[in-house]
């Protein structure tokens, strides 16, 4: 199978897929958020693995020293040895920047108290829609100190209009998707499913608890990624860093033909939050920056969650790749799955593989 990445691809900022995989799991958003850079770090090392050159020559976690004698972290480093000394040539950097949920408002401003037949509304007007949406959630009836019956409704056509009971601790998500469709979760839900549309902004609204015949309702906004600029231009400076000590120069359009030695590789996921001034600053700084699409993180961790049950968080990190036979064998059968065709080079517009050729880490189209 081969993902047709114009799928995913849009000229706009929208929340990623991957979000809905892991709403799923209902854990804290740290919590899971690291395990999908894991996750991509895993699948850049299969990837790797699959040429013994590069692994021959493979360092995991090393801090790299740049002209500037800073030192960079990078998850993958690659050296060549001449006469007992190691030559850097490669490296490949990992970054994902996920959905950040925040409060809507400050000083408890995103609280909302209701009593029975009492409601709130929340205002989406995008200035991509044609048409402001209202969302509206009523309390229908306190059931018990733990749960209430609510309604939710839409001023949009076709209106939306969904009655369900609400338990304390749980949260469902409002959602307008790119055809400015209105879609409501329900709590413990399949969003994959409920949503299988692209989601251009939603909020999420939890159910905080009952108290002298009040529940409170808090709302959160869902933001795409705003950290990706300052995650461009940290990786930029790693990739610049290092290309003027072992190249000689900052640019990577300066290094003249025949001269290069020092190949620099990023690779990202959940690249719908990286808007166009990140991608742009990437691009300028960067040799190579390749992506993997949402559709297969989320077979990874599905195909994880199947074969590793409650443990599955815990078999995804570069440890466990290189000391459990098991998650390498995923890896590989993900990679198998996709027909190698799992990094997608933003600039060349095609699916590369990692090769070393003439003492080099190269990036080449799979064919």
């Amino acid at each position: 199978m081969i993902v047709d990445i114009n799928t995913e691809l849009r000229d706009f900022t929208y929340i990623t897929s991957v979000y809905k995989c892991i709403a799923n799991y209902n854990l804290k958003g740290h919590q899971i958020g690291r395990k999908i850079g894991d996750m991509l770090e895993i699948l850049t090392m299969g990837a790797v693995y699959q040429n013994p050159d590069l692994v021959e020559r493979l360092s995991t976690e090393e801090k790299l020293e740049g002209y500037t004698t800073a030192g960079h972290k990078v998850e993958f480093g690659f050296f060549n040895t001449y006469n007992r000394e190691r030559h850097l040539f490669g490296a490949i950097e990992c970054k994902c920047v996920g959905v950040e949920e925040t409060t809507s408002g400050k000083n408890n401003r995103h609280l909302r108290k209701l009593k029975a037949n009492e409601s709130f509304s929340i205002d989406f007007s995008g200035r991509w829609q044609p048409t402001a949406i209202t969302f509206t959630l009523k309390v229908k009836r306190l059931l018990n100190d733990n749960s209430v019956e609510v309604e939710i409704y839409t001023n949009s056509t076709p209106a939306v209009r969904r009655s369900f009971v609400f338990n304390v601790g749980e949260n469902i998500k409002v959602v307008i998707d790119e055809n400015n469709n209105c879609l409501v979760t329900i709590a413990n839900g399949n969003m994959l499913d409920e949503v299988p549309s692209i989601i251009r902004t939603c909020k999420t609204i939890r159910f905080q608890g009952i108290s002298s015949g009040t529940a409170t309702f808090a709302l959160f906004d869902c933001l795409t990624g705003p950290q990706t600029i300052e995650k461009a231009k940290q990786a930029s400076l790693v990739a610049m860093d290092l290309r003027k000590k072992v190249d000689g120069y900052w640019g990577k359009e300066e290094v003249p033909a025949g001269q290069k030695h020092m190949t620099f590789v990023h690779v990202l996921c959940e690249f719908s939050h990286w808007e166009e001034k990140s991608r742009n600053v990437i691009k300028t700084c960067i040799d190579h920056n390749v992506i993997v699409p949402d559709a297969i993180i989320i077979k990874a961790f599905e195909l994880f969650e199947e074969r590793f049950g409650a443990q599955m968080l815990d078999r995804i990190s570069k440890r466990e790749y290189e000391s459990n036979p098991q998650v390498r064998q995923a890896i590989t059968d993900i990679l198998t799955y996709y027909e190698n065709r799992v990094f997608f080079d933003i600039e060349i517009r095609k699916y590369v593989r990692f090769n070393y050729s003439n003492n080099s880490l190269v990036v080449i189209p799979v064919v």
